[in-house]
């Protein structure tokens, strides 16, 4: 069975990134999440919430030119 909501511990261990970095996303709101407690605490990260910033903030390669050489 899969759980519906993540600590940000449990996320930093199953993407590989320090639980220091998941607080940031968290707390700049860049990354889906839920209190489940008052004032803001004890935060929750739901299910697929990694895999949507992920496809969010992905910044896609682009071919550039072939320049004719170098000028100079």
């Amino acid at each position: 069975m899969t759980k519906l909501l993540e600590t940000p511990k449990e996320l930093a261990d199953r993407v590989g990134l320090p639980v220091t970095n998941i607080r940031y996303l968290i707390r700049e709101d860049m990354l889906d999440h839920i209190f489940t407690a008052p004032g803001k605490r004890n935060p929750k990260i739901p299910n697929g919430a990694w895999e949507k910033y992920v496809s969010q903030f992905t910044v896609k390669a682009e071919r550039k030119a072939a320049s004719g050489g170098r000028k100079g």
